[in-house]
């Protein structure tokens, strides 16, 4: 009985500690495949072509969607990223994410928003209407819901407007 209680010990031990190294360091490995995979540098715009089947940097592409990313790094300037959301015909978000690839604030033009946006995202965050990052590197992404050609066109514009441009840190 000693040894059983022993056994289970030690293998509920193994499992506790394997799955808090999963959870703590599976985000970190995910986040940087793909930073390396953008292929760009930090802080700027990466407009993707409309998703299909070929596009395997997405793991499961929505081809429902068009996409900007920007993975970003705060740790020196804060950054104001600006652009146009589309009309409410058509849903368009942006997502801004932690190095832990977690959601941390979310906007779209379904809530109100207005349709200009200009959002400055800082690691100090001591202004108003500043976004404060709970990491100093991560990532953005725009999201157009494109459902025909007439929308396709209105996406390519509204990718075209998103801008990311570095400002001195609020500090």
């Amino acid at each position: 009985m000693r040894n059983y209680f022993k056994s289970a010990l030690l293998f509920a031990a193994i499992v506790f500690a394997t799955q808090y190294l999963f959870i703590a360091i599976v985000p970190d490995i995910i986040f940087a495949i793909a930073k390396h995979r953008s292929g760009k540098p930090l802080n700027t715009v990466i407009q993707a072509p409309r998703t299909d089947a070929k596009l395997r940097r997405v793991v499961l592409p929505n081809p429902d969607f068009v996409y900007n990313a920007c993975f970003y790094d705060v740790s020196k300037n804060d950054l104001l990223i600006t652009g146009l959301f589309s009309d409410s015909t058509q849903y368009s978000s942006l997502a801004f994410y932690g190095d832990n690839v977690q959601p941390y604030y979310v906007m779209n033009n379904l809530q109100g928003f207005k349709r200009k946006y200009s959002v400055r995202l800082s690691s100090v965050g001591r202004e108003n209407g500043c976004i404060r990052t709970p990491s100093k590197q991560g990532a953005i992404l725009m999201r157009v819901l494109v459902t025909d050609s007439a929308q396709y066109e209105n996406a390519k514009q509204l990718q075209s407007i998103f801008k990311v441009r570095l400002l001195p840190q609020n500090n």
